[in-house]
């Protein structure tokens, strides 16, 4: 793990120290029943309240010293992150065990300084009562669509919040990404998992622990952490060494359980997850059908194979399989925000906007519905609307750079660029890695004359990302405006090159080059914007019509000359 540079020692206190069971006796495979049996126990459910609000995850218990008892976990189950890596800590927390007993957590550690900020913590309980702990494995064992086992407690709204159930659930090993972008999150799996199970256990088929769950992504994958990673990240602490997680690295003995001829719903709903990795659509849209047959209450299986059909250009079938999701989808907050999505795909932003609407009417506190609503309403134009909403959300999430950036754009909308620039400034105070802000306020201070200025911040975004091709086109511009055309020209060929599918640098091109006097490259340039618009099926817009003059103005000149 030489790509993290370990500074932990800001964990104080306690100090680990990781006990390795290095037993050259193979490890046998388990029955499902026997690695739930083994997982029931050592899962623990978090629970957080706080100012009005509550929260849930899970996590494993990995050590014990005395009557202290160390879980394992995900850090965004405790807390969410600042754009300068701190955890921002506003709920408190109790471990509920599986035999009801709930008890304070009284420390939480988490990994801040390490690069990435890894999406793990571990949390100390104390309790007399003798609890079982994990065994950990080795993920680097793992093959390709080998099984795996999740364990975790249920998010569902119709449940009272703290007495969900646990869930046991199959899947495969996907892949293993060797450098995580962020957050440590190096393994791919496929499997059924649900809202609150973040920080759930996936055992091997041996019964050890080999990662946790913390994301998902297309319906039915998700990516876990290694347990290789914590191990790594505990070792380099001074802290909790009194703990001894059991490590036990041994090769599995005896035929590995893989993916094989599916029997239940859930076993086809694995073979379409693994047929969709190999693009099998028509195989895996007729897997997704036979596991809908088998238990018509599916609801995964149903929005796997309605953003299928989405995609596929079947609105009808996916439409009708997600009313199938919404009926049976308890939190219809998460399932209204991807049919949302999904007609967002589609350029259906008046049918996103309802769908949008009718989720945050739902959960009225969700920064994440409201900003995605904005978005929306930008697209459409109703900026007013857009403002509005990044502004509820902003009260909600105010560290959030990119909401200042996309209320920023809404004011830009409006013409209230004092109000657009101050916006960017804080998005950029928040984020100063963001080029796509820099260009934003670039293109903002165009409208305001202030050349230098957009001159400035164009240079800014070209430097955090020298293939971003919008910036060299506004760049452009801002030559154009401090009347050096020949500037203006080259940044345009830069863009063009980049994405000659970007009207704006041809027609810097063509302004340049009638300020120059070469009205012939100017018409050439014009066209290419002429052409840019027909493809894009613009041919009734104002661009189109005014352009389509100039054309026959230049034209014209060239005649007298």
């Amino acid at each position: 793990m030489s790509r993290f540079r370990f500074t932990i020692g800001f964990l104080a206190g306690i100090a680990i120290s990781i006990n390795s069971v290095t037993s050259a006796i193979a490890k046998a495979v388990l029955s499902p029943s026997e690695i739930q049996k083994t997982a029931q126990p050592i899962t623990v459910q978090i629970i957080g309240y706080g100012q009005g609000s509550s929260q849930a995850g899970s996590g494993v218990v990995i050590a014990k010293q005395g009557d202290t008892y160390a879980v394992l976990t995900n850090r965004h189950v405790i807390c969410s992150l600042d754009l300068q890596g701190k955890c921002d800590r506003t709920f408190q927390f109790q471990i509920r065990a599986t035999d009801g007993q709930r008890y304070p957590i009284s420390d939480i550690y988490v990994f801040e300084q390490v690069d990435g900020i890894p999406d793990v913590a571990v949390v100390l309980f104390r309790s007399s009562m003798n609890y079982p702990i994990a065994t950990l494995g080795d993920s680097t064992q793992l093959k390709n669509r080998d099984l795996i086992w999740i364990n975790g407690f249920l998010g569902r709204p119709n449940t009272q919040f703290g007495k969900e159930p646990l869930s046991f659930n199959k899947g495969f090993f996907s892949s293993q990404v060797p450098d995580p972008h962020s957050e440590g999150y190096t393994l791919s799996f496929a499997m059924i998992a649900a809202p609150g199970m973040s920080g759930s256990p996936i055992f091997d088929a041996s019964g050890r622990v080999v990662a946790i769950f913390g994301q998902t992504g297309e319906p039915g994958f998700l990516s876990g952490i290694s347990t290789n990673l914590v191990l790594e990240l505990m070792k380099q602490s001074l802290a909790l060494n009194l703990l001894a997680p059991t490590v036990d690295r041994s090769t599995v003995t005896g035929t590995r359980p893989t993916l094989g001829t599916p029997q239940t719903a859930e076993d086809y709903f694995l073979r379409a997850v693994s047929q969709l990795e190999r693009e099998q659509i028509q195989a895996a849209l007729t897997d997704l059908s036979k596991a809908i047959e088998l238990d018509p209450n599916l609801m995964i299986a149903y929005r796997s194979r309605a953003q299928l059909r989405g995609q596929l250009g079947d609105r009808t079938g996916a439409l009708r399989d997600f009313d199938q999701v919404l009926r049976l989808d308890p939190d219809r907050t998460d399932a209204l925000d991807s049919r949302a999505q999904m007609r967002l795909q589609w350029n259906d932003l008046e049918g996103a906007i309802a769908d949008f609407s009718e989720a945050i009417e739902l959960d009225p506190q969700s920064p994440g519905l409201l900003f995605n609503r904005g978005m929306t309403y930008s697209r459409l134009g109703n900026y007013q609307a857009s403002v509005d909403d990044f502004t509820r959300g902003i009260l909600l999430q105010p560290k959030d750079a990119v909401a200042y950036r996309e209320r920023g754009r809404g004011y830009l909308g409006l013409q209230q660029l004092p109000k657009a620039i101050e916006d960017l400034n804080r998005s950029i105070e928040l984020d100063p890695r963001s080029a796509i802000s820099y260009d934003l306020r670039c293109f903002v201070r165009l409208g305001m004359d202030d050349y230098r200025g957009a001159l400035s911040d164009c240079n800014a975004a070209i430097k955090l990302n020298p293939n971003y091709s919008l910036a060299y086109a506004d760049r452009a511009y801002a030559w154009l405006g401090l009347n050096q055309p020949q500037k203006a020209i080259d940044d345009a060929n830069t863009a063009i090159r980049l994405n000659p599918k970007l009207a704006e640098p041809f027609t810097v091109q063509a302004i340049a080059y009638e300020r120059m006097g070469d009205f012939q490259n100017a018409i050439v340039a014009y066209e290419s914007v002429i052409r840019l618009l027909k493809e894009n099926g613009q041919m009734d817009s104002k661009a189109y019509q005014g352009i389509s003059a100039s054309i026959a103005q230049l034209r014209a000149k060239v005649k007298t000359r």
